[in-house]
């Protein structure tokens, strides 16, 4: 390696690029050794090679470009075991950060998998849910507005300031009101009659640290089952279905029905793969 080195030489020595060593330059984090006066050409030192890969590691770690510049502004001993200190914190920080990604991107991954390898359209079960929190979306939204209600799944999802995206998390639904239910049963044309019906927006937050306040759904038993697609004439079909289910077994319906993403389209560009659970709740018959 020569005694100095030109902009471009450092930038790709140290994989960076020119750019950046401008911009260094310009806000005095990494001044050249040398500008010549002829040329305007910029040389950069062999100390300097170091310490441009000290500033990469900094950058790596988490610190900012102005906490970079003070610490490599008349460095000691003293001041680097500090910085250093300083340095394991973030990194610590950055771990707990990865983990908590990892952990929820396995849980997520686990219950596509499990959903995949199990799920039968027509297969009406009933299952028992412990009480589930939530929060909701301040405003209904109407059954017709497809895109008031993708505005309204990224308004939840915002509030709970997540680190990475909740969708593909089985955690969004919405309730279909309970007063709906007989309109739905005596329908014969699911794409008509409905397009001024509203549902409620929900996001399940049962692993989030909230300090906004919760609703709870409370446990007990549903009647379940799925749906495939997102249109509105799939959901009445299945919801007909279950709701006729629970007359012919003299099952008492107990509130709304609770309607969440199993598969949804961060997973896929085929609509027809999306699939919805619908949740009737109901006091089960104990002989």
């Amino acid at each position: 390696m020569q005694n100095k080195l030109t902009i471009g030489e450092m930038a790709k020595l140290r994989g960076v690029s020119v750019d950046t060593l401008r911009h260094y330059d310009k806000i005095g984090l990494l001044k050249p050794y040398e500008i010549d006066s002829v040329t305007g050409y910029r040389y950069y030192s062999i100390s300097q090679y170091e310490v441009l890969g000290t500033i990469k590691e900094l950058r790596r770690i988490g610190f900012s470009l102005e906490e970079i510049k003070d610490f490599l502004t008349n460095r000691n001993v003293k001041k680097s075991v500090h910085f250093l200190q300083q340095s394991m914190d973030k990194i610590q920080e950055k771990i707990r950060e990865l983990q908590v990604i990892h952990t929820t991107m396995m849980n997520r991954l686990a219950h596509v998998e499990k959903f995949l390898e199990s799920y039968k359209e027509s297969d009406i079960v009933i299952k028992h849910f412990e009480e589930r929190e939530y929060i909701q979306l301040a405003r209904p939204v109407k059954w017709s507005d497809t895109e008031q209600a993708y505005f309204g799944f990224l308004e939840l999802e915002n509030r709970i300031g997540g680190t990475i995206p909740v969708l593909a998390s089985n955690k969004f639904g919405d309730f279909v009101r309970r007063e709906y239910f007989d309109l739905i049963r005596q329908s014969t044309d699911s794409s008509c009659c409905f397009d001024e019906l509203e549902a409620q927006l929900f996001l399940l937050v049962q692993d989030e640290a909230l300090e906004q306040p919760t609703q709870t759904i409370k446990k007990g038993s549903f009647v379940c089952s799925y749906h495939g697609g997102l249109t509105r004439e799939n959901m009445l079909t299945q919801l007909k279905k279950l709701l006729e289910y629970c007359d012919a077994h003299g099952y008492v319906i107990t509130g709304d029905a609770v309607r969440i993403m199993q598969v949804d389209i961060s997973l896929t560009d085929q609509y027809e793969e999306a699939y919805y659970e619908i949740q009737i709740p109901i006091l089960e018959k104990f002989d």
